[in-house]
């Protein structure tokens, strides 16, 4: 597509105002938006409408492209926007089925969230209705914003997290088994190791087994018949007053997600006579529904690496695919026809096919099978904002859990502490009841032996509370060992990263705010360790070989951006991971390295943090007949010094990590637009750290070692002190290009550095760079 005519002065020319006070329709009462040196809004107002008005309103000046981006993802309307290359992406989302989800969810929540979103979206379209200069994105595509509904709120919350369940992994597990058979299948799922931390109860570990049962998945292997169709982790951790400074709890950590462009979190704070509250917001959802304090409470979360999502297989009658088959009887399917418009060319059609399992994904029902989609999020209409809204006015840790009742998804570990010292760990979300065999892979959906059977009960979902250790901490790891009554979910990341941060706080003694950043900075990697250690009985004979074979066995697994181990460790690990997955699984396997098989990468990851426990324990089983891990390790480190010579030269000390591992921030017009790309995209920054160290810094096989996920905020909640806490984002504030906000704590970010997360309102008025009055129209 090409680029229209645009350069530096136009995308100033678009940033908004936000020092003129404006009279908008739709408020009760005055509001003021002060905004601090890094851009971000605090807001004060009389009344809670009209804080999550001015919420609507600050979230559009900044992130209004950013919004409109995520809604029409949700809708799939992409390609209304930037043509037929989009299609794909319009397709998958509109089987979804989002924006009838979440216009059924807007009917069901209460009073007090109906209030919260509706303002929230008056807001939103005060903004659109009263702006002198929009976002220089619409004038690139050539389109205008359209007004923000109550429920786009819901759709775009939807969208960040539909890709972040099981349903993926299912359609890869179901793809190994059709190639290699469940047997052999069942080895390259990787379970969680006996010895390997939990989450519940704090400091303990699973006690096992670290293989994966067969007997579910042998049990219908033979039914799994795919139709034709189409590294991600979080930490987060408590202090109790006994291990800080303060006597009272601090609450630590840093979501890992994509390295979205602007980022996915946006700073502000909302005051009103019912609560004070900073934190993390999704820019279309009001409140805080992840990370964020009141004056009482501090909330975090990580993905709980829970299962809340099915795959069943339909049998849908050829002669009259409108119905599918179920427990020996013909069921009418609903079948509603979308229109896909595409910029430059002509509308399409599609019918999306639905069953009581859940819209049709993958699969064509005049073929006569298809793959339902069952969710959590989706399949009935859920109250889930009843809990953003409540969270805010809570007292305490009790209060927070309890105001948890109705939240659905994603499923999280919700880590809290309260002002009275309290710190807290509640599983929360919906956890459907079901047969094991689920887990695995697609079901028949045809014969009524896998419906979902109602909820884990709210009463029964894993906790804590003050535990004796004096700490909590959750890094995606398994929660509860085997003894706990309900399935949870099947794949866990290993205790790589809980493990570096559990030791890391045991040191510490009268714990400080910046003693947290110390945590998030920590780049030593427990696989790097071990996989160097091994080395040690590979024989080298090259002498360029040889010499990074004897820099690993002298390293201390530390992924610093300014060494050379870590580039040489992680071509090495790359090369070894593609010899063992390309022997047993072909181009199945190329498909995962080069990040394209669905569900595929996440498995790689799992595999290749893995391979030095396999090599530990002796087990060959992956390896091509003949080879030894020896002979494979050396084949391995050879190809890996080979490609860093071509790629980076043949100077070994100037391999630094920091050449090759780096940020690669992308617009969300970049790719549509790519004339514009070096205008709007920010700029790149290397990084320390790997997938497996609490700084994350995670990267694709398939594009070393470009990080594609990472840190999508730190933050620091000291409860002695509401002004001792400390936050940063990997971008800023500010989603236009234009803005001095767009990265401006990029480099900090990039340095683990972390900065004043502003609360008193003393120190807020006497440190703002813009203070804008809106007032109502009448």
């Amino acid at each position: 597509m090409s680029s229209p005519r645009i350069g530096p002065d136009d995308l100033r020319a678009a940033l908004p105002d936000t020092s003129s006070d404006l009279t908008l329709r739709g408020l009760e009462g005055s509001v003021e938006i002060i905004r601090d040196k890094q851009g971000i809004p605090h807001i004060r107002a009389s009344t809670v409408g009209d804080v999550f008005f001015a919420q609507g309103f600050a979230t559009a000046q900044d992130r209004l492209w950013h919004m409109d981006h995520d809604r029409r993802r949700a809708y799939g309307r992409w390609a209304e926007l930037t043509g037929p290359t989009a299609l794909d992406q319009d397709r998958s989302m509109r089987r979804f089925r989002l924006e009838a989800s979440a216009r059924a969810d807007y009917q069901t929540i209460g009073s007090a969230a109906r209030e919260m979103v509706d303002s929230y979206a008056r807001g939103v379209n005060a903004f659109i209705d009263s702006a002198v200069n929009l976002p220089v994105e619409y004038r690139i595509v050539g389109a205008g914003p359209e007004h923000w509904q109550p429920w786009d709120s819901m759709a775009v919350f939807k969208v960040r997290h539909i890709l972040m369940g099981s349903f993926e992994r299912k359609l890869w597990n179901a793809r190994l088994v059709n190639q290699l058979g469940p047997e052999v299948a069942a080895k390259l799922m990787p379970a969680f190791r006996e010895g390997h931390l939990l989450i519940v109860p704090p400091g303990a570990e699973y006690s096992g087994p670290s293989s994966n049962d067969l007997k579910e998945l042998l049990k219908d292997a033979g039914s799994i018949s795919l139709p034709n169709g189409g590294e991600g982790g979080s930490n987060n951790w408590a202090l109790a007053g006994s291990r800080t400074s303060s006597r009272k709890p601090i609450l630590a950590g840093d979501p890992h997600r994509g390295l979205d462009t602007p980022s996915v979190y946006y700073q502000n704070h909302l005051s009103c006579p019912e609560f004070d509250v900073v934190g993390l917001s999704f820019p279309g959802v009001p409140g805080f529904p992840h990370f964020g304090h009141n004056a009482w409470v501090a909330w975090c979360v990580t993905h709980a690496m829970a299962d809340y999502q099915d795959l069943y297989i339909e049998r849908f009658k050829k002669d009259d695919p409108g119905l599918y088959l179920f427990r020996g009887e013909w069921r009418k399917a609903e079948v509603y026809r979308e229109v896909l418009r595409v910029k430059d060319g002509q509308p399409l059609e599609m019918d999306v096919t639905v069953t009581h399992h859940g819209p049709v994904i993958l699969g064509d029902p005049s073929e006569g099978q298809g793959i339902a989609f069952r969710y959590t999020a989706t399949a009935e209409p859920i109250p889930a904002f009843n809990s953003i809204r409540s969270m805010l006015q809570a007292g305490s840790v009790d209060e927070i859990e309890a105001a948890m009742r109705d939240w659905v998804d994603p499923a999280n570990n919700f880590v809290t502490a309260d002002v009275s010292g309290n710190i807290s760990y509640l599983t929360r979300g919906k956890l459907p009841v079901r047969p094991r065999a689920n887990a695995w892979l697609p079901v028949p959906g045809w014969t009524g032996e896998y419906e979902w059977q109602g909820f884990v009960p709210f009463e029964e979902m894993p906790r804590a509370r003050n535990p004796e250790t004096g700490y909590i901490v959750t890094a995606n790891n398994r929660i509860v060992d085997e003894d706990y009554p309900h399935y949870i979910g099947l794949e866990y990341s290993p205790d790589y990263r809980a493990r570096r941060v559990r030791e890391s706080i045991e040191k510490l003694d009268g714990a400080v705010v910046s003693d947290m950043a110390a945590i998030h900075a920590d780049c030593t990697s427990i696989p790097a360790q071990a996989m160097s250690r091994l080395l040690s009985g590979v024989e080298a004979t090259d002498p360029d070989v040889q010499a990074a074979r004897d820099r690993l066995l002298d390293w201390d697994g530390r992924m610093d951006k300014n060494a050379v181990e870590p580039t040489i460790y992680s071509a090495f690990q790359i090369a070894l991971t593609k010899i063992v997955v390309s022997s047993i699984l072909g181009s199945l396997g190329e498909e995962a390295i080069d990040g394209k098989g669905q569900g595929g990468l996440g498995w790689l990851a799992r595999i290749s943090g893995q391979l030095h426990l396999l090599i530990q324990e002796g087990d060959t089983s992956l390896l091509p007949d003949g080879e030894t891990w020896e002979t494979v390790m050396a084949q391995a480190l050879g190809e890996a010094v080979d490609w860093l010579q071509a790629r980076l030269g043949g100077e070994m000390d100037s391999w630094l990590w920091s050449r090759v591992h780096t940020t690669r921030p992308q617009h969300t017009l970049s790719s549509s637009f790519p004339g514009l790309a070096e205008l709007l995209d920010p700029p790149p920054v290397p990084m320390n750290g790997d997938g497996h160290t609490p700084l994350a810094s995670g990267y694709s096989p398939g594009d070393p070692f470009v990080v594609t996920s990472a840190s999508m905020a730190r933050y620091a909640f000291d409860l002695g002190d509401w002004d001792n806490s400390a936050w940063v984002v990997p971008l800023g504030t500010s989603g236009h290009p234009g803005s001095p906000h767009y990265a401006d704590q990029a480099p900090i970010w990039a340095d683990t550095r972390l900065l004043p997360m502003l609360y008193d309102w003393t120190r807020i008025e006497k440190e703002a760079e813009s203070v804008q009055g809106l007032s109502p129209a009448g």
